[in-house]
């Protein structure tokens, strides 16, 4: 039950600081991409976006950190062994597997490669490193 809550707790976090993020990434690129004058046109409040953001990203986040707790759990009990830096090393591989399968396309497109990347890394830290942590430092 701790990998679960853990996931739940990092996935909340993720939410609180990408939102704004986002929020202010897309108002600044207005000028540049179609995407962003139809999703904000021009004018749109960054806080008022921030807070749809952050409704949005809290739901996707916790609910993808409680899936990915369920699978830690799940392999804490099959593979409990250690290594790159994470309680569960073999948790940590399907992690960056699955940040890999998710991001490679979107590499593809220039536009959004910079933030693809970083959004991957932060991935991998959160979900593949911080949250087994979590997790075992629970009661």
């Amino acid at each position: 039950m701790a990998e679960v809550f853990a996931g739940f707790v990092v996935g909340y976090a993720l939410a609180l600081v990408l939102s704004p993020m986002a929020a202010i990434g897309i108002v600044r690129s207005n000028d540049r991409t179609g995407f962003a004058q139809r999703f904000a046109p021009e004018g749109t409040n960054v806080v008022a976006l921030a807070v749809v953001l952050h409704f949005a990203a809290m739901l996707l986040f916790t609910a993808l950190g409680m899936i990915l707790g369920t699978a830690l759990a799940g392999l804490e009990d099959r593979r409990p062994d250690s290594g790159l830096g994470s309680p569960n090393l073999f948790y940590t591989v399907l992690v960056l597997v699955l940040m890999a399968v998710v991001v490679i396309p979107t590499i593809v497109v220039p536009a959004v490669r910079r933030f693809a990347l970083a959004g991957a890394l932060i991935f991998a830290a959160a979900f593949g490193w911080v949250m087994p942590w979590l997790a075992e430092a629970a009661p």
